[in-house]
C-alpha cells in the first residue's frame, strides 16, 4: 500500500475505481447491449437484402438468357415459316408466268396461223381481182377500140 500511496493513490481513488465499475456495468447492460443487439439485428437485416439482392439480380440475369433463348427460337421459327412461304410464293409466281407465257405463245401462235391465213386469202382474192380487172380492161379496151 506503501506504493499507492507514494503515487497519490488515496481512499479515493479506490471510491473511484468502484463507480467506474459500476458506471461501466450500468452502460454495459442498459446501453451498449440493447445498441449491440439492434446493430446484429440491423446487419442480419441488410446481409439478408443483399443476399436478396444477389438473388434477384442473379434471377434477373437467368430470365434474360431464358428471354435470349426463347426469342431466338421464335426468331428462327418465323424465319424457316418465311422461308417456306417465300419460296412456295416463288414456286406460285412461276407457274403462273409459265402458264402466261404458255397462253401468250398459244395467242401468238394462233395469231401468225390467222395472219398467214388471212395473206393467203388476200393473196387469192388479189390474184382473183387482178384477173377479173384484167379482164375488165381487155374486154374495155376490145371494145373501145
Amino acid at each position: 500500500m506503501e506504493i499507492l500511496q507514494q503515487l497519490g493513490a488515496n481512499q479515493s481513488a479506490l471510491i473511484q475505481f468502484f463507480i467506474f465499475a459500476i458506471s461501466i456495468a450500468f452502460l454495459t447492460i442498459f446501453v451498449f447491449n440493447p445498441y449491440f443487439k439492434a446493430y446484429d439485428i440491423r446487419l442480419q437485416k441488410t446481409k439478408g437484402v443483399e443476399s436478396v439482392a444477389k438473388d434477384t439480380i442473379e434471377e434477373t440475369k437467368n430470365l434474360n438468357l431464358i428471354f435470349q433463348s426463347k426469342a431466338r427460337e421464335s426468331n428462327d421459327k418465323i424465319r424457316s415459316i418465311y422461308d417456306t412461304e417465300k419460296g412456295q410464293a416463288q414456286k406460285t409466281s412461276d407457274e403462273i408466268i409459265k402458264l402466261a407465257k404458255a397462253d401468250a405463245d398459244k395467242i401468238i401462235s394462233n395469231s401468225r396461223a390467222e395472219i398467214s391465213h388471212q395473206v393467203s386469202q388476200s393473196k387469192s382474192q388479189v390474184v382473183s381481182l387482178s384477173q377479173e380487172i384484167a379482164t375488165q380492161l381487155t374486154q374495155k379496151f376490145e371494145s373501145g377500140l
